[in-house]
């Protein structure tokens, strides 16, 4: 799935016409909101926001990528504030509202970069669509830190590489997931089970 428009209609008459497309993308959204949610309550406050947004533009029309990112958002918001304790102030709100609005920016990043990057191949696509998200959503972030409160190691080295880290693996991770999600379904789907 490459984002395009074009591509979200063939996808969207492909599922159609498979008589449960609605289930398909919305389970493919529930799975990754899962995997966003085991890593933000193992790692705290880490949901691998450019991998999400890399997977969305990489596999999801564009409508399924906004769905997918504001769902994680407010899961990631709701075990926050709801699970982890988050300070309740301006501050935290605020940021919490520029993460999504940086996750917004990663999947816009990531969905530019797909089309012109896969004249390289898919692997050359899938690395630029997972850098330009992580530069938009550090991006946003880093230009946030300018008006709201943050501490002067915020954006040191140690940080961004521990988010980055953590990005790169959920990315890898999922991608396997997605990888024999696919194989699996092609096998049934060229061998169906007979009774």
């Amino acid at each position: 799935m490459l984002g395009a428009s074009g591509a979200d209609r063939g996808q969207d008459m492909e599922l159609t016409a498979n008589g449960n497309g609605f289930a398909k993308r919305a389970g493919w959204i529930a799975l990754l909101t899962a995997a966003s949610l085991l890593f933000t309550l193992a790692l705290g406050c880490a949901m691998p926001v450019a991998a999400l947004a890399a997977l969305a533009a990489l596999h999801m029309g564009r409508r399924d990528g906004l769905a997918l990112m504001a769902v994680t958002w407010l899961v990631n918001q709701g075990v926050g504030y709801g699970l982890l304790d988050y300070p309740q102030t301006f501050a935290s709100f605020a940021w919490g509202a520029m993460i999504g609005v940086s996750a917004l920016a990663a999947l816009a990043a990531a969905i530019g970069s797909v089309a012109p990057a896969l004249r390289g191949g898919w692997p050359v696509a899938a690395c630029a669509a997972f850098m330009a998200a992580f530069l938009a959503y550090e991006g946003v972030l880093y230009a946030a830190s300018a008006f709201l409160p943050s501490s002067a190691g915020t954006y040191g080295w140690p940080v961004v590489s521990w988010v980055l880290q953590v990005n790169a693996l959920a990315f890898a991770v999922l991608l396997l997931i997605q990888g024999t999600q696919y194989l699996i379904v092609h096998r049934i789907s060229r061998n169906p089970v007979v009774n």
